[in-house]
């Protein structure tokens, strides 16, 4: 599936040693992937909805939704430069936005032993 998101956590991941690998993309390759895939939103904030509707030209509603992320989920991850306003118009959000792609591998044995390395690294100088 294919979720519009402006932010998500670890804890959204369906398995602890799920691969995050971020794809920058500029304003209209997002724009260009929300008109042309079939996507879900996940946004969290009324605002932000409102706003990349306007960028977008079409409607992306607000919708607090419990993610599950599998290897099979694709991101289109909306975040913001900076701290907003109390209250933000359209133009706050648009000036302070940036867009990347987020999708997911599992670690292989690579990742893992190289993770295990430094945690071990880590407790030695503690």
């Amino acid at each position: 599936m294919i979720y519009i998101v402006n932010g998500f956590s670890n804890g959204m991941f369906i398995d602890p040693r799920i691969k995050r690998i971020d794809e920058p993309l500029s304003k209209q390759e997002f724009i260009e992937k929300v008109l042309n895939t079939k996507w879900k939103s996940a946004i969290g904030h009324k605002q932000m909805a409102d706003c990349l509707t306007k960028f977008c030209g079409v409607t992306i509603p607000h919708d607090r939704i419990n993610l599950n992320i599998s290897y099979d989920d694709v991101l289109l991850l909306v975040s913001l430069k900076g701290r907003l306003p109390e209250h933000p118009s359209y133009v706050d959000y648009k000036n302070r936005l940036m867009f990347s792609l987020v999708r997911f591998e599992k670690q292989t044995l690579k990742d893992i032993e190289k993770s295990q390395k430094i945690l071990k690294e880590i407790t030695m100088e503690a």
